[in-house]
């Protein structure tokens, strides 16, 4: 069973499993199915990040939280949303036949709605690459290529503890924004969330001045198992351009009900279109 076809099939069944228990992902086995993804490498350390987001930018204060995760290999890092790990993990058992979709319902519903990040972030570190795959508002995933942001750090004074770890501070622009981060000298990783790196140890805490979005680290482990660095097999998506994907989520923003109808393969009756409006835009990536 294809993922688009499990996706249709739990929104059929949302109603039913509306009352989802919580997912439970410490009896992920971490099985993958092949056939979708592009495995590169293991990971060596898993690092967790609470991940704070204002849907709308006039109520900073009124935010979301999601898990987020980043994972660091001998060549490659992969950054995307604990829920989105939890869905592929589930739904490979499903296409594999080991479970039943109706079984697994309520898991996956629950992961759905536990994600914040809509990308799948995975640098090539050694090449100074990055591919991003992500949703443009429907259920259809596209991806980009493009060179890993060269950040520009200006050191500054000050320090914090964060997880128990001496933190240092420093401040960056990143596609529009301007950032704060504290990064672990003690920590030799210069990676941290999302496209943020190059600082001289791992970034704990880091947020957009006008405090729209925030990560800050929650967990950080050595791998013991298997957790895969990976992104979804060519097949999965369609190529296009980080511009043209962010005005396709623009679009799919400002008019929910075109960006669902506008192909002409689902309609909606009236009474319900009249229900649909405007969702607030605003991307962690202003330009």
């Amino acid at each position: 069973m294809r993922k688009g076809t499990i996706l249709l099939l739990l929104l059929s069944l949302c109603a039913m499993f509306s009352q989802a228990q919580t997912i439970d992902f410490s009896q992920l086995k971490g099985k993958w199915d092949t056939t979708k993804t592009v495995q590169y490498e293991a990971a060596q350390y898993q690092i967790t990040y609470e991940f704070k987001y204002a849907k709308d930018a006039k109520y900073p204060n009124v935010k979301r939280t999601a898990t987020t995760i980043l994972r660091v290999g001998n060549q490659y890092n992969l950054f995307t949303d604990y829920g989105l790990l939890a869905f592929d993990s589930i739904s490979a058992s499903i296409a594999r036949g080991e479970t039943a979709p109706t079984a697994s319902g309520p898991k996956l519903i629950t992961a759905l709605k536990g994600m914040g990040l809509k990308e799948l972030i995975l640098q090539n570190r050694k090449q100074r690459t990055e591919i991003i795959q992500r949703k443009a508002g429907g259920i259809q995933r596209y991806q980009y290529e493009e060179p890993i942001p060269e950040l520009k750090w200006e050191l500054m004074e000050g320090d914090s503890i964060i997880a128990g770890y001496t933190c240092q501070k420093a401040k960056t622009h990143l596609f529009g924004r301007d950032y704060i981060a504290w990064y672990a000298p003690e920590m030799e990783l210069p990676y941290g969330p999302y496209k943020f790196n190059g600082l001289p140890g791992l970034i704990f805490k880091v947020q957009d001045t006008q405090d729209n979005f925030v990560f800050t680290l929650t967990g950080l482990q050595k791998v013991k198992g298997y957790a895969p660095i990976y992104i979804y097999d060519k097949n999965e998506v369609i190529k296009s351009s980080r511009k043209a994907i962010r005005q396709m989520y623009k679009n799919t923003c400002n008019d929910p009900l075109k960006a669902l109808t506008g192909d002409g393969t689902v309609t909606v009756s009236g009474d319900v279109s009249a229900t649909v409006n405007a969702k607030p835009y605003n991307p962690i990536e202003l330009e």
